[in-house]
């Protein structure tokens, strides 16, 4: 599979795991997308699957993800 691919199966995972983070942590998208330095809309597009992140992009999210388990 090529790196793009892989990517793009990954995104919803992503997704995934930014709604799974916020119900178990009980933020508003608006305290994810401050601690994340991404928008409030970046954070309500990529959750509906309506914008797709750049890699760049989904490597923050995720870390920022692994930051606060």
């Amino acid at each position: 599979r090529s790196a793009k691919e892989v990517i793009d199966m990954a995104l919803p995972k992503i997704a995934e795991e930014l709604i799974e983070f916020q119900k178990r942590k009980e933020l508003t998208d608006t305290q994810i997308a401050f601690e994340s330095h991404f928008s409030v809309e970046a954070i309500h597009q990529i959750k509906a699957g309506e914008m797709t992140p750049t890699p760049e992009e989904a490597q923050r999210l995720t870390t920022y993800l692994a930051s606060k388990r």
